[in-house]
C-alpha cells in the first residue's frame, strides 16, 4: 500500500494525524522518555503478537532502564500505528515499536564520523535490539518506518539497526525491503553466539552435543561434589519468594570474578536496581526462570533466564569459585538443558553470550547470527557515507596491520 507524506508524519502523543488517509499507517515519535510508559499497555499487547520475540524491548524490561541506564542519552520512541480496520472511530492499533537513540557521531568505526545517527537503543544489559513488529501487516509497518526515516524530520543522516538477529522474521523482512527498494546498506558487524534448540529429549541433546569424554568428566565431577555433601538442584517456583532468589543471585555474582573485576550487577546501585526491577517484573508475569545448585544448603551456582513466547534469553550465570574443581557452572547448565526440555512450548534459548564464550559454546551446539546494519536515511550525505564505509573499514584495517608490522 502506498504511503502518503501525511501518513508518515511525525507527531507527539497518541493522537492520529488528521490528514492520514484511511488504512494508511503513520509514525509517532515520542521525544520525552517520561512519556514512553503512556503506551505500555498497547506496547505489551504488541509484544505478545510480534513476528519475533525480544524480551529486552518489552516495556516491563526496557522502561526500568531509562532512569537507571539511559540517563543523559538522547532517546526517542518511534511508534507505528494503523487505523482500526473496521471502525475508523476506534483507537488506532500499535503495530511497531522502535526504541531509538540519537548521537552526534557514527561510532561504527574506531574514531567515528561526525554525522548525526539514529540507532536502535542498546544499553549494556540489552542483548538483542530486534524491534517489535506486529505479525499482521508486518511489511507495511516496516515500510511506514522507512517512509518516516526518508521524510527526515528526525534530522539524522544514518540509521543503525544494531544487534538484530539474522535468523529471524524481522531480518528476512528487512532484507526483502532492501532488495525491493535498492537501498544502500552496510553490515558494520556480524558475529554468532551460542543458541540452544531442544532435541527429542535432554539425554539425546547431551549425547549429540558433548563428546563421551566430556560427559564422563561431568559425571565424575557430579559424583565428587556429592561426596562433599548433600547436592540439590533447585528452581524458583510460581509460589516462591523472588526477592530471596534475586538477593541470592546478586550476592553470589558479587562474590565471583565479576564482583572482583567490577562487572557484577552490584557494582552500581543503578545496575542492581535495574536487575531487581526486571527480575521482579518477569516473576509477576510468569516470565522468570531461576535455578540454583546447592551444596549442604549453600548455593554454589545460580542462573537467571527470561522467557519470551517459544523462546528464552539466558541473562546471566554465576558460581562460587571455591568449588571450581567441580565445575558447578557446567553442572547447573546441564540441569538448565534438562529443565528446558521439560518446559512445554520452549523451543530455543539465546545464550546472550559473547561470541567466543568457551563454556557455553561447548555445551550449546547451535548458533545465532547477530548483525548490525547501517542504512542511509535518504539524504545524499547518508548515501555517500554508506557507500564509503566498506572502503573506510578496509583502510582502517590496512593501516592497523602496517602499524603492527
Amino acid at each position: 500500500m502506498a504511503l502518503t507524506e501525511a501518513a508518515v508524519e511525525s507527531t507527539v502523543g497518541p493522537g492520529r494525524p488528521k490528514a492520514a488517509p484511511q488504512q494508511a499507517m503513520w509514525v509517532e515519535l515520542i521525544s520525552s522518555p517520561d512519556q514512553w510508559a503512556d503506551h505500555a499497555e498497547a506496547w505489551a499487547a504488541l509484544a505478545a503478537e510480534a513476528i519475533e520475540p525480544n524480551v529486552f524491548y518489552e516495556p516491563w524490561m526496557l522502561l526500568p532502564a531509562i532512569p537507571r541506564i539511559g540517563a543523559g542519552r538522547n532517546l526517542r520512541l518511534a511508534l507505528v500505528f494503523s487505523p482500526y480496520p473496521t471502525d475508523h472511530h476506534a483507537p488506532p492499533t500499535l503495530c511497531g515499536v522502535f526504541p531509538l537513540e540519537i548521537t552526534s557521531r557514527y561510532t561504527g568505526l574506531r574514531h567515528g564520523i561526525p554525522v548525526s545517527t539514529l540507532s536502535l537503543w542498546r544499553h549494556k544489559y540489552c542483548y538483542s535490539c530486534t524491534p517489535l513488529i506486529r505479525n499482521e501487516r508486518a511489511a507495511e509497518t516496516l515500510e511506514a518506518f522507512f517512509s518516516w526515516l526518508d521524510a527526515g524530520s528526525h534530522g539524522c543522516t544514518l540509521m543503525q539497526f544494531k544487534d538484530i538477529t539474522v535468523d529471524g522474521p524481522f531480518h528476512h523482512l528487512l532484507t526483502d525491503f532492501f532488495h525491493k527498494t535498492s537501498k544502500l546498506t552496510f553490515v558494520s558487524d556480524c558475529h554468532t553466539r551460542a543458541l540452544f534448540r531442544r532435541a527429542a529429549d535432554a539425554d539425546t541433546y547431551l549425547r549429540t552435543t558433548l563428546s563421551g569424554r566430556r560427559r564422563k568428566d561431568l559425571r565424575r565431577q557430579s559424583r565428587q561434589l556429592a561426596s562433599a555433601g548433600q547436592v540439590e538442584y533447585d528452581v524458583l517456583k510460581p509460589d516462591g519468594n523472588p526477592t530471596a532468589w534475586i538477593k541470592e543471585f546478586l550476592d553470589l555474582e558479587a562474590e565471583s570474578w565479576k564482583g572482583k573485576e567490577g562487572y557484577a550487577l552490584t557494582a552500581s546501585a543503578e545496575d542492581r536496581e535495574y536487575f531487581e526491577a526486571i527480575a521482579t517484573g518477569a516473576f509477576d508475569r510468569g516470565r522468570l526462570m531461576m535455578l540454583a545448585l546447592r551444596l549442604n544448603g549453600r548455593r554454589i551456582a545460580c542462573k537467571c533466564n527470561f522467557l519470551a513466547g517459544p523462546g528464552s534469553f539466558a541473562f546471566s550465570i554465576a558460581f562460587d569459585e571455591a568449588y571450581a574443581r567441580y565445575s558447578p557452572g557446567k553442572l547447573l547448565e546441564v540441569e538448565n538443558i534438562r529443565l528446558a526440555h521439560e518446559r512445554p512450548g520452549l523451543e530455543w534459548m539465546d545464550s546472550c553470550a559473547v561470541p567466543f564464550h568457551v563454556m557455553i559454546n561447548l555445551m550449546w551446539s547451535d548458533r545465532r547470527t547477530i548483525q548490525t546494519v547501517v542504512v542511509s536515511t535518504g539524504r545524499w550525505a547518508g548515501d555517500l557515507i554508506t557507500s564509503a564505509l566498506p572502503m573506510l573499514k578496509w583502510l582502517k584495517r590496512t593501516l592497523r596491520r602496517r602499524k603492527i608490522a
